[in-house]
């Protein structure tokens, strides 16, 4: 079970879950390892379909990038905040309380403070958050 399901009375004694509900779990990695060692892990309550996997396209998939060779060299904190501001958008694969679907961060280099604004669409709300941020 993931760790934001409550266990319930009316659950079977036994539960089967397919491979993309377990990426889907994990933040849409790979699961290979997971379940190698899933009896390990968990007790014989829990198994895996092992019917195929479904040919839906998830954004997570695609979200999911390679990391490049690390770099050594230490990037130079700016003089003072607000100097250096880093914008990111945040999403996963549900929606929130409110019809929230993603997220947008900003970072400051400077105290390595992070700030997320709620987004109901990639389309009016980020102009829109990005113009608190930058009142505040």
């Amino acid at each position: 079970m993931r760790c934001v399901d409550k266990i319930s009375t009316s659950l079977p004694a036994r539960l089967t879950f397919s491979d993309d509900y377990i990426r889907a779990s994990v933040g849409f990695r790979h699961i290979d390892t997971i379940k190698g060692h899933i009896k390990e892990l968990y007790q014989d309550t829990i198994s895996l379909d092992s019917t195929q996997e479904d040919a839906v396209l998830d954004k997570g998939v695609f979200a999911t990038m390679r990391k490049c060779a690390r770099s050594t060299v230490p990037v130079l904190r700016p003089n003072k905040f607000g100097d250096v501001i880093h914008m990111d958008i945040a999403f996963g694969p549900d929606i929130s309380i409110e019809n929230i679907h993603y997220g947008l961060l900003f970072s400051d280099r400077y105290s390595r403070m992070t700030y997320i604004y709620p987004l109901q669409n990639l389309t009016l709300d980020i102009k829109k958050q990005i113009e608190v941020f930058l009142l505040i």
